[in-house]
Order: C-alpha cells, then structure tokens, then sequence
C-alpha cells in the first residue's frame, strides 16, 4: 500500500484527541516538508497516552534547539 494511503487510514481511524495532537505537532515544525510515511509515525506517536506524548514533545523541542544553536 502506498504511504499516502497508509496515512489516510490512519487518519480515518484517529480520534478527535489524536487529530488535535497530530495538528499540535505539525504546527510546532512549519518549516519541514513531512513524507507521509513520517505523517504516519507522527500519527502513531499521538495516540501514546498524554504523559509519553509530552516525554516526546520535550525531546523533539531538546533537538529542535540543539538545531538552532
């Protein structure tokens, strides 16, 4: 199944707090060009429960800073 297939499934599947999660996500990074495979993963990792999704936040902002510095 071709990625974008793959993540649109996904999508249809999500819940409203994983959707919200996702776009949350999305939003914190404009400046990347995301595949659909990393859409997907990105997906997946919104439906960890809130306290593994804030552990996660906290690393991708880490590297994010890192990045800039």
């Amino acid at each position: 199944m071709e990625d974008k297939q793959i993540f649109e499934k996904r999508w249809l599947l999500a819940t409203s707090e994983q959707r919200e999660k996702y776009h949350a996500l999305i939003a914190s990074y404009p400046s990347i060009e995301w595949t659909f495979k990393e859409k997907s993963y990105l997906l997946w990792l919104c439906q960890l429960d809130n306290d593994t999704f804030k552990s996660f936040e906290a690393i991708f902002a880490k590297l994010a800073n890192e990045r800039s510095e």
